[in-house]
């Protein structure tokens, strides 16, 4: 029998109540006082824990959910609770209305509880956006051609890559700097430098090396260092003539950290990893080049025909040319020479 109501139910709570009477006197546990939330008032993070947090799509509510689940104190005889709404009461005195719902230890249903809090929302500025009104970046991104300066293709092709990054890497750019070099890439975030660098690596075969700097002192005595990333463009792209163990190729393709290389003439792709380009693949030194067009095209020999004033007749045995495609008579055609071979490439595109 419940001491305050009298009626008699299968299990008293504590011993003295039925759960209804439990629930009016101590709810399902002692909630705080007051909940005090701190907002970045440009981005909208949170505070928690010393920690900050990215804004959450639930925006107000779902940070108060988070501090209240956190604070409450439940009852010795709560089995379990859970935040199930939040209402935030913009009157003279600010409150959040927090719906609880929980069941205690030996009750069959599940009963709901309204907590009135106060509430106290301070502004301060999150670490990224006091950092990015500083204009203080924790690393550098530095972009640079293969030879020293970026050239405009290689602009236009990091430009591309930074279009096409993710809304939370994007915002951890303060700026793009165009200098006399290439791009310096001002970020507030180490980790998200890293993920930039890696992901120029692999869609654009760049190679990266890290160093860092000291730059200060944070209170706890632990020194602050910026991160300089030092990412180099490669001489080739999709579609370049290189020299590869002493012959001609071209890159076919740049993803996911490969370089894929088909020799010319052949069919076959050679698999190389980023690290293993930069150390396999060399600029081609051409001896000769000249436009030309298929006389004639047999089984055994070609006949080339050259263009541009000259009009000299070429004849070619089949075994010692490399051809890629079919040559046809009275197409135009490339005709290259490199290390004393000969390759019959495609004209050139009008």
């Amino acid at each position: 029998m419940c001491v305050k109501c009298g009626r008699e139910v299968d299990r008293l709570v504590d011993g003295r109540l039925c759960p209804s009477c439990f629930i009016s006197l101590y709810g399902l546990g002692e909630a705080p006082r007051e909940l005090r939330l701190t907002i970045c008032p440009r981005c909208g993070s949170y505070r928690f824990q010393g920690a900050w947090y990215p804004p959450p799509p639930g925006g107000l509510e779902e940070v108060a959910a988070l501090v209240f689940q956190a604070r409450f104190r439940p009852t010795p005889y709560t089995e379990y609770y859970r935040v199930d709404r939040v209402e935030i009461l913009e009157d003279e005195e600010p409150r959040a209305l927090v719906t609880l719902v929980g069941r205690l230890r030996g009750d069959s249903a599940e009963r709901s509880v309204e907590y009135s809090v106060r509430l106290r929302v301070e502004k301060q500025l999150c670490p990224a956006c006091h950092r990015r009104a500083s204009g203080a970046p924790m690393a550098i991104v530095q972009v640079r051609g293969y030879g020293g300066r970026l050239g405009e293709e290689g602009r236009v092709a990091v430009e591309e890559a930074l279009s096409r990054l993710e809304e939370g890497l994007r915002e951890a750019i303060i700026s793009v700097e165009d200098v006399r070099e290439g791009l310096d890439i001002k970020m507030l975030d180490q980790q998200a430098a890293r993920v930039l660098a890696s992901k120029l690596r692999s869609s654009l075969a760049a190679s990266v090396k890290e160093s860092h700097k000291l730059i200060g002192q944070r209170r706890d005595g632990r020194r602050l260092y910026r991160m300089t990333l030092s990412v180099r463009l490669p001489f080739f792209t999709e579609g370049s003539l290189v020299d590869y163990e002493g012959g001609l190729a071209r890159v076919e393709e740049i993803d996911r950290g490969h370089v894929l290389v088909r020799p010319l003439g052949e069919r076959r792709l050679r698999r190389l990893t980023v690290e293993e380009a930069w150390r396999r693949l060399q600029p081609p030194r051409l001896d000769d080049e000249k436009d030309v067009v298929v006389a004639s095209a047999g089984p055994e020999w070609i006949q080339l025909q050259e263009l541009g004033g000259a009009y000299e007749f070429i004849e070619l045995r089949r075994g010692e040319v490399r051809i890629e495609g079919e040559p046809r008579e009275g197409k135009n055609a490339r005709l290259v020479v490199h290390r004393g071979r000969y390759y019959l490439l495609p004209g050139r595109p009008t």
